[in-house]
């Protein structure tokens, strides 16, 4: 039943956020929709998403998810990747003393819209619910191999 939960959140999260970022889209601006913290008055970091070109932390087909708040943890991620259909999702780290949650999550290369959300604890010890933010990030495909590079291990 929980599965089915999320994966409908995540879907109505991605039928959502499309349906904002179509003209957007051409511009390639990216659409943050932050999480909405509820229980905690300290508020919480900024989220945001890097991928490989924006952040050497990220692989290809990669996405990082980071609260920028040290000393703050927990929280969920899931994600839809829109160009191949997939599902998947992830979890921030617990509350770690000088360090930022962070997350990278295999989504692959293409159009994805995740949504962050859950049980979260920010700096000041405060605990609160995420209400689910939205974002869409253009997952870029791995650098081609340099030409000149031999490839073929059977010539030398």
């Amino acid at each position: 039943m929980k599965t089915r939960t999320v994966r409908g959140i995540t879907v109505l999260a991605a039928a959502g956020a499309t349906a904002f970022a179509a003209p957007a889209l051409a511009s390639a601006e990216p659409i943050d929709f932050q999480p909405i913290p509820i229980g905690c008055p300290a508020g919480i970091g900024v989220v945001d998403t890097e991928t490989a070109l924006a952040e050497e932390d990220a692989a290809p087909g990669q996405i990082e998810y980071e609260i920028e708040q040290e000393g703050s943890g927990g929280g969920q991620i899931s994600w839809v990747n829109l160009r191949t259909l997939q599902l998947g999702g992830g979890v921030l780290p617990e509350v770690a003393e000088g360090e930022e949650p962070a997350a990278a999550l295999q989504t692959g290369e293409g159009l994805v819209v995740s949504a962050v959300w859950g049980a979260h604890q920010n700096a000041e010890g405060q605990g609160c619910f995420l209400l689910p933010g939205v974002d869409l990030t253009n997952v870029p495909p791995a650098a081609a191999p340099d030409e000149d590079e031999n490839t073929d291990p059977t010539v030398e």
